[in-house]
């Protein structure tokens, strides 16, 4: 009598019958016993369908009804598939046994991973980017967009390494996955001559993929010697340009190998972004220092004197500091006989002057022929000599100054010994003025004082 379940040998699904109480296989069709390694008779059904010398322990015998179908979804490492499952209860000659039907869904299971790890890319770059600019790019906090990327790729370590001009190269950023060592103090002084090999895939802004670090032992010694010690056995790198010149590369060691490949479209990305980051933060810096330099003198303007004294009196009151306030007596007189180039070059060179006797950093020019010198942690005796010098030398140079200085002995702000070194100073002008009133375009003033 032909048994009713050959009919299932026509289906290119999976089907077999076992024993709920024993786990003995009763029934295979033909495509089961084609992925059955030997013979299926008189073996268990997890012995020949999942490997295992054991009773499954996902199994769900309890589960079944002869009711109706109970549907589930499950990857089998022996055939290396992924199956959705439909199972139930019948009687196979007088014994409840386990039916199930197994739909291959392999393809469609990897079709949804690829666009899940698409969107996640995608998603992820999106974020990163944004991060990067929130963060200011290349010279922000990169940690948090490198984390969610080390994340993403089950990487041991996502970092940059950084290029400089004599050769030599500096790890400056790492996030580390738990439990991987950090490896940024072993890469601080490295040769660039290690990555040779890179340089021709980094001047055609390509990335790097090494899939397994052994295949590097016999054809690049030196660059195995560099990665294996760090416990790499694949990464991906990217460059990172300035302008035309290679700055750095970000890397990412150990990615999770099915996603290597989307790891390199992704970094060479995130290394084109950092390229154009480095080039604006050249802009935004010179940008910034246009808006605190004079373009005159080239000292400090008056919006970086004002930054720099908040910030410094938001520490609070200090001692030991000076403040030398100057102002070019008879500026106005040089320009209306001489010309503004004549008066442009007296400012020039007392800035000059201010610059060498006392650090360039220290030396603000206020607007028009008022400059400031703060000299933060110098003994009085230091600046009191460094004024003399400046004053000599401006009397001598350039033109005559109105000069007014406070030393503080005593501890108070940057703004209150400015103030008191203003009023000293207009008391030196109104000397000066007083004794060459022919100069002064402030004479009414002063007589109104008399």
């Amino acid at each position: 009598m032909p048994n009713p379940f050959d009919i299932f040998d026509a289906l290119s699904e999976l089907v077999y019958v076992s024993d709920i109480e024993t786990h003995d296989l009763l029934y295979v069709n033909e495509s089961t016993s084609r992925m059955i390694e030997g013979s299926w008779r008189g073996r268990k059904c997890y012995d020949a369908l999942q490997g295992f010398d054991a009773p499954c322990d996902f199994c769900n015998n309890d589960k079944l009804t002869a009711d109706g179908f109970f549907s589930w979804s499950r990857y089998n490492a022996q055939f290396g598939k992924h199956y959705a499952l439909k199972d139930k209860l019948i009687d196979w000659d007088g014994r409840p046994a386990r039916f199930e039907v197994a739909f291959d869904v392999t393809d469609d299971v990897r079709q949804k991973a690829v666009l899940e790890n698409q969107l996640g890319l995608e998603t992820l770059l999106v974020d990163c980017i944004m991060g990067f600019r929130r963060s200011d790019g290349f010279e922000g906090d990169l940690m948090p967009a490198f984390e969610r990327m080390g994340r993403f790729f089950k990487a041991d370590r996502v970092y940059i390494i950084e290029v400089y001009e004599n050769g030599r190269m500096k790890n400056t950023t790492e996030w580390c996955a738990e439990g991987v060592e950090s490896e940024i103090d072993e890469l601080q002084d490295v040769p660039i001559e290690c990555i040779e090999r890179w340089l021709p895939h980094f001047e055609r802004r390509d990335c790097v993929i090494i899939e397994d670090i052994e295949g590097l032992r016999s054809v690049s010694p030196a660059e195995y010697g560099i990665l294996k010690p760090q416990g790499i056995s694949c990464l991906v790198v990217a460059p990172i340009f300035d302008g035309d010149d290679l700055c750095g590369y970000i890397g990412v060691d150990n990615p999770e190998i099915e996603r290597l490949d989307l790891s390199a479209s992704f970094f060479k990305t995130v290394g084109m972004f950092l390229s154009m980051e480095v080039e604006q933060g050249k802009i935004r810096e010179k940008l910034r220092r246009m808006s605190f330099e004079d373009s005159l003198t080239g000292v400090w303007n008056r919006n970086r004197f004002i930054e720099d004294i908040q910030q410094i009196d938001d520490e609070g009151p200090r001692d030991r500091f000076g403040v030398m306030y100057i102002d070019l007596n008879g500026l106005k007189d040089v320009n209306d006989r001489e010309g503004h180039a004549v008066g442009d070059r007296s400012l020039v060179e007392a800035a000059d002057i201010l610059t060498q006797t006392f650090k360039r950093s220290s030396v603000y020019r206020l607007g028009g022929d008022e400059f400031l010198v703060l000299s933060l942690d110098k003994d009085k005796d230091t600046f009191e000599r460094r004024v003399e010098e400046a004053s000599r030398k401006l009397s001598a140079r350039a033109c005559p100054s109105a000069i007014g200085t406070h030393y503080a002995v005593e501890a108070c702000t940057i703004d209150e010994a400015v103030k008191l070194a203003d009023g000293r100073m207009y008391q030196d002008k109104r000397m000066f003025y007083s004794e060459a009133p022919e100069l002064s375009r402030h004479r009414n003033m002063y007589r109104t004082a008399e």
